[in-house]
């Protein structure tokens, strides 16, 4: 029997599978060259440019942060202004997870809110969708009454987010900003 003849790229074009691991590979291959050259030559990170400090990108605040920031706040005035019990019993049954991350604290004198981060439950505020929609839920459920108007409080917060989005570069600054939107003094 004579020998099968010598595979020719020509005769016998790649397949299907060979011509996707080569496009694969490629592309790989171009990955790894285009961020070898973004590193120094000590295979670091890249050299700084004079004047790249003063070029540095700000703290970016997340506007999740901030909403909450906001609701935790309004919360907090709304039960210094109004009745404790009443707004919790305007929340429903999602005021169960305001205490339960313990952002809601029960004492001698009823609810007040806790805005020490550090004395939250962790394992509690480990999911913060479910304590932002928990939050969401006690300023639909309840009004700023306390301002100008008396206004519902999501409508109070996006009020807020509206006007100061993006306004500030660090959480000190919303904060100050968010203390004085609450107080009703901007």
């Amino acid at each position: 029997m004579g020998r099968a003849p010598a595979r020719d790229t020509m005769e016998y074009p790649l397949s299907h599978r060979e011509r996707r691991a080569t496009a694969l590979l490629t592309a790989a291959v171009s990955s790894c060259l285009a961020l070898s050259a973004c590193t120094s030559e000590e295979g670091g990170a890249p050299a700084e440019t004079p004047g790249a400090a003063e070029s540095a990108s700000p703290e970016v605040v997340p506007r999740t942060w901030v909403e909450r920031e906001v609701r935790v706040r309004t919360l907090d005035r709304m039960m210094t202004e109004g009745d404790p019990q009443e707004v919790m019993d305007n929340t429903g049954d999602l005021g169960e997870r305001l205490l339960e991350t313990r952002i809601v604290q029960e004492g001698d004198d009823g609810y007040v809110v806790e805005l020490d981060k550090d004395e939250w439950d962790p394992d509690a505020v480990t999911f913060t969708t479910r304590l932002d929609a928990a939050l969401a839920e006690a300023m639909s459920a309840n009004e700023v009454t306390w301002c100008e108007e008396t206004v519902p409080g999501d409508e109070f917060v996006r009020s807020y987010l509206d006007e100061y989005w993006e306004a500030f570069d660090s959480e000190e600054e919303y904060v100050e900003s968010i203390e004085a939107y609450v107080d009703c003094r901007s």
